[in-house]
């Protein structure tokens, strides 16, 4: 393999045998060597290979994203990779390093973006939160610029997509779903969740696990074994309107039917956390 880039001496990126691009990473291995060199092969610990579009896409990063940005890359995927014990599909390079790049360009430009969706991913994802934190720190210790946490919960949702426990990489898309359902709830509830409570931890986790399974496609069940409870439940004329509402939202805009037990779940945890009466 011969060497076409290097991030720092410990990653590089280089042409394989079978002339594909791919990202090495190892102690030492790009120590006193320069583009066109042999990679050593012995220092090799982690490949991260493109193909395809993945190539073409590498190639234009490399191109204009400066390469401190992936050497900070690279940090947060190798401090991430211990805390969450999970290795990383190739282009979180790619998404990472061009979303640091982008930071930067709009703290240089004062332009504020924020992460509509910041809460959600504290409370959903919060080991991949946690490295967020840590990672912009560690943009702070490289370049003197000290991100905010909307820029955390970017990075977290990236490590959540990008991680190969995640196959089907629908962290964005689980987020969305829970930040728009339990605004539906709040507006027909009547009552604000203070996004630090214990009641908005509860929601946003069954929101969670329900979210992955509508972007999963898992096939459930229609057979109703809560009708009795959900009987009871509908005696809430606010707490049926709520359920409706949801259940219209999420047919229209994820073409997913709630099943009869998925709709009494929620109206359980909505009557449990939202003190209905």
């Amino acid at each position: 393999m011969v060497i076409l880039k290097i991030f720092n001496n410990n990653s590089i990126v280089a042409l394989s045998e079978d002339k594909q691009d791919i990202i090495l990473t190892g102690a030492g291995i790009g120590y006193k060597k320069k583009p066109g060199d042999l990679v050593d092969e012995s220092k090799i610990e982690k490949r991260y290979i493109f193909q395809d579009e993945q190539t073409k896409r590498l190639e234009t990063s490399l191109q204009k994203i400066p390469v401190i940005y992936f050497e900070i890359t690279e940090q947060i995927i190798k401090k991430a990779s211990k805390e969450l014990d999970t290795d990383f599909s190739s282009e979180i390079f790619i998404a990472i390093s061009d979303h640091i790049s982008f930071a930067m360009k709009r703290y240089q430009e004062r332009v504020y973006l924020p992460n509509i969706i910041l809460n959600e991913t504290k409370i959903l994802y919060k080991k991949e939160f946690a490295v967020g934190l840590w990672a912009i720190q560690y943009i702070f210790k490289k370049t003197g610029v000290l991100l905010d946490e909307n820029e955390a919960g970017y990075i977290a949702l990236h490590l959540a997509n990008f991680s190969l426990s995640n196959k089907h990489n629908n962290a964005t898309k689980v987020t969305t779903l829970t930040k728009e359902v339990i605004e539906v709830i709040q507006r027909t509830m009547k009552r604000e969740l203070k996004s630090d409570s214990l009641e908005f931890a509860r929601i946003s986790m069954h929101l969670k696990y329900l979210g992955e399974r509508i972007f999963r496609n898992e096939p459930i069940s229609n057979i109703d074994t809560t009708y009795d409870i959900r009987k009871v439940l509908k005696d809430d004329p606010r707490l049926s309107m709520c359920i409706n509402r949801i259940v219209d939202l999420i047919l229209k805009k994820y073409n997913y039917e709630l099943s009869p037990d998925e709709q009494t779940y929620l109206c359980v945890h909505i009557k449990r956390n939202m003190n209905t009466k």
